[in-house]
């Protein structure tokens, strides 16, 4: 019996889901932030109510930004040689939550009712 050719993948395009995405941001973050920065905000545009993945989001972000701040301790650590995106030193930057923002958003919307609600008294 003849055996069926096997299918093999020589490259191209891969959709990452949200969690391979968010792995991988964390594994990148250790010496390019610039990319992890990147995919932490293509996972965080992509995550929605049919992907629900807030919680893992902001884990992850937690750790990148745990290890960014632990770098200072280092000796070997220079922050202008590792926040260099091309030939501009950024300053050392954080992953936002997004339990942070949905605060924000929250507060925001309080603000917005409360100064309708003022309007029409």
């Amino acid at each position: 019996m003849a055996k069926a050719k096997p299918t093999l993948n020589t490259g191209g395009y891969s959709d990452w889901g949200i969690l391979r995405t968010l792995r991988e941001a964390e594994n990148a973050a250790r010496w390019s932030p610039w990319c992890a920065v990147e995919w932490m905000q293509e996972a965080r545009n992509r995550i929605s109510i049919h992907d629900p993945w807030y919680d893992e989001y902001d884990k992850t972000a937690n750790k990148i930004n745990a290890l960014w701040r632990s770098y200072s301790k280092y000796i070997w650590y220079e922050s202008k040689a590792f926040w260099r995106q091309g030939n501009v030193s950024h300053a050392p930057q954080q992953i936002p939550l997004l339990s942070d923002s949905v605060y924000d958003i929250e507060i925001e919307d309080i603000s917005d009712i409360l100064n309708n609600v003022s309007k029409l008294s």
